[in-house]
């Protein structure tokens, strides 16, 4: 059976050693480098959590040293249900694991193309007619070119406030 903690702030590492030094398995799910990144390099070592703040350990149904997990450095909190630690069964974590290794490298949005026309739906620039510029590495993120006080000003926004113009 696997249960989760919630961690401080980009403590997930920290929390998984810890928790490794009791004798618990741990996972932290984390999506794959970019496909261009150079390895080594900043953008390769950076890591991409699926669940940001939260890692996933394995103890056996008779554990009993739950205060060793609470006050582990940089947990914030155990996830419980009814007042006992909850439970992800096995089957859920290896599902997880199965659908993060079949996932492409890079999951840049190529839901739109360079040139395209688009229109914002939402924000501050919404109802407004763009030109899609080009995707950004960052996930989901697009770079739009919208014509603003008799120019083209590119602007960087989330691909989902974006719909075929």
């Amino acid at each position: 059976m696997w249960h989760v903690v919630n961690t401080a702030p980009n403590a997930e590492l920290q929390v998984s050693r810890v928790l490794g030094l009791h004798g618990l398995r741990t996972y932290t799910a984390e999506f794959r480098s970019a496909k261009h990144t150079r390895p080594g390099s900043t953008r390769d070592r950076r890591h991409r959590w699926v669940f940001p703040g939260y890692v996933f350990f394995q103890a056996g149904r008779d554990y009993s040293s739950w205060s060793h997990v609470r006050s582990a450095p940089g947990v914030r909190r155990l996830l419980e249900q009814d007042g006992a630690p909850a439970g992800v069964e096995d089957a859920v974590v290896e599902c997880l694991r199965q659908r993060l290794t079949a996932l492409p490298p890079d999951r840049l949005s190529t839901r739109f193309t360079p040139g395209e026309r688009v229109v914002v739906e939402r924000g501050p620039l919404a109802m407004v007619d763009a030109i899609v510029d080009r995707c950004l590495p960052a996930r989901e993120r697009v770079s739009i070119l919208v014509h603003l006080l008799g120019r083209l000003i590119p602007v960087e926004v989330d691909s989902s406030i974006l719909r075929a113009g």
